[in-house]
């Protein structure tokens, strides 16, 4: 694990200061080899110093298997990063150099034992997010997007702070792991100011009103990273805090994921039906997701951690290919509402295909990672005693799937827009992502064995 934030902390710092020399064509095959070697170390578990991270940072277990997530999916994003050159070399190396940042965080709060390396897990992505959510200067919507990110986490983290004081005035200890004893109030109260603030970061119902505005107004890309790598670190960070705290959880907590799952599944879809914008729809599509995950919080007895990493990765498959496609169709049109989606399906086929498959994917359609991901999400909670909670899931993703169909039939209208192109090499990416999309969906056993 050390070795793996060295390479990225080190990375980082050296494209940052490239972007100052006149070899500037290395900083995205700096950055890759990068990622590539950190994925390298975490795989062979390489135990190069970390001693000094013992009792701070978790090394092994699920930990790692979300960290390895969290990179190949950052992995995936890189590549396009290459479409910033026309803004200049010196952008791109200040996007690269905070982007591995953000990994860097994002493996931070998924590994931390300790409430400050948590914290400090959760600022270095912040704040790397912040920058590049306001990374176009020049327009309005970015400049405000990038505000409302940073008020937004500035109250996330203060909130997350009092709750941490709360648990330590208690149990005069910064360790996450309380392995026995039963919840006083006071860190009941600390705990719920804990879980409030990753709501907040999770954006789920009634905490998710920033994210459709910040979606719509970061560059897209950027806006795939926030859907992506922030949401699958924020949502196993909180995980791996309920499963290490579960034996001093207050008795009410299942009851509280409840009431979160409810909201969100229920009003997160309500608001997805009226939207023009594919951005915020794809918003409001995360926030969805982001209550079926949260199922998998709720336990009897035990955890099924394997559920929640293969949602994690039937979610980030899909939602790459989906705001990519966005991005270039916004970069061709000017826009990224239901109009400019008109006619794909003759103007670029390729991309209409790809996309089509992420949105049956998100709504759950069978042979796709995403109604695998789904019907496993389910089983766990009717197995819980759960059952009219999964029933409300299931209505949820019916109503989900008249927004989702509402952009594939856009693809698939009569329009008489000139055919355009994008590179190959783009292109077969995100047909990379959806072969993932279509292997989890027709032979999950294959992906689930290489989860556990």
């Amino acid at each position: 694990m050390m070795l793996a934030l060295i390479i990225l902390t080190l990375a980082g710092l050296l494209i940052l200061f490239l972007g100052f020399s006149k070899i500037r064509n290395v900083l995205l095959p700096v950055a890759i080899v990068a990622l590539v070697a950190a994925i390298f170390s975490l795989t062979t578990q390489q135990t190069f110093w970390n001693q000094y991270l013992t009792d701070m940072v978790q090394i092994d277990g699920i930990s790692r298997k979300i960290s390895l997530i969290i990179m190949y999916t950052a992995l995936g994003l890189l590549p396009f990063f290459n479409l910033f050159k026309g803004r200049g070399q010196e952008e791109l190396s200040d996007f690269l150099g905070i982007y591995l940042f953000a990994i860097i965080g994002s493996i931070l709060m998924v590994s931390a034992l300790n409430y400050m390396s948590l914290f400090l897990g959760v600022e270095i992505l912040s704040i790397s997010m912040y920058v590049l959510a306001g990374a176009n200067r020049r327009s309005v919507h970015s400049n405000e997007a990038s505000l409302k990110y940073f008020i937004t986490g500035s109250f996330t983290s203060a909130i997350m702070l009092f709750g941490i004081a709360w648990i330590y005035v208690e149990s005069a200890s910064l360790s996450m792991v309380q392995l026995s004893g039963a919840a006083t109030n006071m860190m009941s109260f600390g705990f719920l100011f804990l879980f409030t603030a990753f709501a907040l970061k999770v954006a789920l119902v009634p905490f998710h009103f920033w994210a459709p505005d910040v979606y719509q107004g970061t560059p897209t890309l950027f806006t795939a990273s926030m859907a992506t790598l922030v949401k699958i670190a924020a949502i196993g960070a909180f995980y791996r805090l309920v499963q290490l705290n579960y034996a001093v959880l207050p008795d009410w907590i299942n009851w509280y994921f409840v009431l979160l799952i409810l909201a969100t599944l229920i009003l997160g879809n309500i608001q997805a039906v009226s939207q023009n914008s594919v951005k915020r729809l794809f918003a409001y599509s995360g926030i969805v997701q982001s209550g079926f995950i949260l199922m998998g919080f709720l336990y009897q007895s035990e955890f099924v951690d394997w559920t929640m990493l293969f949602y994690f990765i039937a979610y980030a498959s899909a939602s790459l290919v989906g705001f990519i496609v966005i991005h270039f169709v916004e970069t061709q049109s000017g826009s990224d509402n239901l109009d400019s989606f008109v006619g794909l399906s003759k103007s670029n086929p390729g991309l209409a295909l790809v996309l089509t498959i992420s949105l049956i994917s998100l709504a759950g359609g069978p042979l796709t990672a995403g109604f695998m991901a789904k019907i496993f999400m389910l089983s766990q909670s009717i197995q819980n005693n759960f059952t009219a909670l999964a029933l409300v899931a299931v209505i949820s993703a019916v109503i989900s799937m008249y927004y989702y169909y509402k952009v594939i039939n856009a693809i698939y209208s009569k329009s008489a827009d000139a055919s355009w192109s994008v590179p190959f090499y783009y292109k077969g990416l995100l047909y990379v992502f959806t072969v993932i999309t279509l292997i989890a969906g027709l032979v999950p056993s294959f992906l689930i064995g290489l989860i556990k």
